[in-house]
């Protein structure tokens, strides 16, 4: 894929619900057995931007990634590898959202969760990583 057609990775990221969270999760967890596909995606990458906002809640103190998978429902049956992302506190416990208003858009003092990051390979960049798409030193 050329350059020019990548998605930004300063957009890279959306915040999803927990329920949203706890299927990604639990979908992961069921197919963990078949990571070893030709299609196994071993990396996300999420905009600076996106995971400074999920930081910026005053009570984080740190960041954890669970590994999820999206079933495809339109019948394709397609399973998209995914990664969480959730602020800490000090104590190493997640800080989820209690609750979503009514109109499914989470207030601004309401936790956040990310999700929707650039799966490696295909986005992973020459800046060292793990990507197969490195660049040489």
């Amino acid at each position: 894929m050329s350059a020019s057609n990548r998605p930004s990775i300063s957009e890279a990221g959306g915040f999803i619900s927990k329920e949203r969270m706890d299927t990604l999760l639990g979908n992961y967890a069921a197919e963990h057995a078949d990571q070893k596909s030709a299609d196994f995606v071993k990396a996300m990458c999420f905009s600076k931007d996106k995971v400074l906002e999920l930081l910026a809640d005053d009570r984080a103190a740190g960041l954890r990634i669970y590994y999820g998978i999206h079933i495809d429902t339109d019948g394709d049956g397609i399973k998209e590898k995914k990664m969480v992302l959730v602020a800490t506190d000090a104590d190493g416990n997640d800080i989820l959202p209690a609750g979503a208003s009514l109109d499914g858009v989470q207030s601004k003092d309401m936790a956040l969760i990310l999700d929707d990051g650039l799966p490696c390979p295909n986005y992973c960049g020459g800046g060292g990583g793990g990507g197969t798409d490195q660049k040489p030193e």
